[in-house]
């Protein structure tokens, strides 16, 4: 036993001088918790921006105003149809809220009438939140107002021209999702070639040292395009998920994305000594990254002092340009924005990934 002891008191001595693996046993799983406890567990300051256009103008529409004024959640913006209209479109609005003409003739005289919500099925969580309370502000309005059961009626309207599902809109985020793993494991690699000796071997013959990377690069690069290839193929025959946007352009964002982050793979594991340490340190950045970049859960989830650190990461802008060309969806940020960030990155962690890496 006294052996057994020893070896034991060892082992914790070899395991606490490993800082990394102290991290990722103790402090990672807490990091891990307290994020998803922030995004899920409180959504009292979220809130929708809401166009409201008010085209009745009677005393029963000014009432239905003030209520929807009243709703927590949402922060109306009053407009015209055609402002609002293009607000939604342009990804400013949420939803837009449509009062039409004679609806206060309509309830007074007994008849029904409805309340128009149009919304963007791409924002598919959002959307289905927002029509969900907008039932409910109906019922009480036809309660409060018109003190009957069901008057006033709800319609909504999608601005999308063609009808998809929502697995229609999870396809670009898991697109992200395997660029962003293709291209940060991408560094371990070469991690892997410095520390079996392998780079060192190469620098013993004519072999340039700009070559091996730019071969690695290509290599990725041509399995992300196949990688796109096979999830959009997988995704029109199981679910019937239709290419909605140019090939060209999509085929040209995974280019640009799928660089960007093996620039980044290569920049976070410049200075691992080893494969085994350079795995954790990339997945201490993979997996914030996957839960805070918008690409699975809706931006409004998230609390107002991590969209600042949403809006510094690489994916969220990769997401965002995927979602636009693929299935048409309300832009976050404009095209050139989001091409221009990854472009930053890129340029970004490829000089810094030169600067710091060392080949032996």
């Amino acid at each position: 036993m006294k052996a057994f002891f020893k070896l034991l008191g060892a082992d914790f001595k070899q395991f606490m001088r490993d800082r990394v693996a102290l991290f990722f046993t103790f402090a990672f799983p807490v990091l891990f918790m307290l994020l998803f406890g922030f995004i899920f567990s409180d959504h009292d300051d979220i809130s929708y921006n809401i166009g409201l256009v008010n085209e009745d103008g009677s005393a029963i529409s000014q009432n239905i105003v003030r209520a929807l004024e009243a709703v927590p959640p949402f922060s109306i913006t009053i407009g015209t149809a055609s402002d609002e209209l293009d607000a939604l479109r342009s990804g400013e609005r949420r939803a837009v809220i449509v009062i039409p003409a004679h609806l206060g003739d309509a309830l007074v005289s007994g008849q029904s009438a409805e309340v128009i919500t149009y919304y963007d099925p791409s924002q598919a969580t959002s959307s289905q939140i927002i029509l969900s309370i907008m039932n409910e502000v109906v019922g009480n309005i036809n309660q409060e107002i018109t003190q009957r059961s069901d008057p006033l009626q709800l319609r909504g309207v999608s601005i999308q021209s063609r009808e998809l599902s929502y697995i229609s809109y999870l396809v670009p985020g898991v697109l992200c999702m395997s660029i962003l793993f293709l291209g940060l494991f991408s560094g371990v690699v070469q991690v892997e070639r410095r520390e079996k000796k392998v780079l060192k071997r190469f620098g013993a013959t004519p072999l340039k040292k700009y070559t091996v990377i730019l071969s690695q690069i290509t290599q990725r690069l041509i399995v992300a395009l196949l990688q796109a290839l096979i999830i959009v193929a997988v995704a029109y025959f199981a679910f019937n998920v239709e290419m909605v946007g140019n090939w060209f352009a999509m085929f040209g964002v995974v280019f640009l994305g799928t660089l960007t982050f093996i620039s980044f793979g290569y920049f976070i594991v410049a200075r691992a000594r080893t494969a085994e340490s350079a795995q954790p340190i990339i997945q201490f950045v993979q997996f914030p990254m996957m839960f805070l970049s918008g690409i699975f859960f809706p931006v409004e989830f998230m609390p107002a002092f991590m969209k600042p650190i949403m809006s510094a990461m690489p994916l969220t802008y990769l997401g965002d340009a995927l979602r636009q060309i693929m299935v048409d969806a309300t832009p976050t940020y404009p095209m050139a924005l989001n091409l221009g960030v990854l472009g930053a990155w890129l340029i970004v962690c490829m000089l810094l990934s030169f600067w710091l890496f060392k080949w032996e």
